[in-house]
């Protein structure tokens, strides 16, 4: 079970102590991510790790600032895998700020 799928199942109290956002708030992230994803993607090429599991990596670093070493120890996925993935959503939802 991976990380989005042990949070998907918390009540919306846990959610929010464990993300640092309201579920809400999540899905209006995940919409935005989503989209670019798509667009990203349209022609096809590497698809990597879902939408969900880069949002909640991204979440779970913002919110604990732990280093990538751990969270690759603990989720089994490479650092640079974590890194690349945090590093996107930053870029993401960055530019719909700015939009």
């Amino acid at each position: 079970m991976n990380a989005y799928e042990k949070i998907e199942k918390l009540s919306e109290k846990e959610f929010k102590l464990i993300t640092g956002v309201t579920r809400k708030v999540y899905e209006e992230m995940l919409e935005v991510l989503q989209e670019r994803y798509r667009e990203d993607h349209a022609q096809g090429g590497q698809k990597g790790i879902s939408v969900e599991l880069r949002l909640t990596l991204a979440l779970e670093y913002w919110r604990e600032y732990r280093s990538f070493r751990h969270m690759a120890n603990d989720h089994q996925i490479k650092r640079s895998v974590i890194n690349r993935a945090v590093i996107w959503v930053e870029d993401v939802l960055g530019d719909r700020r700015i939009r």
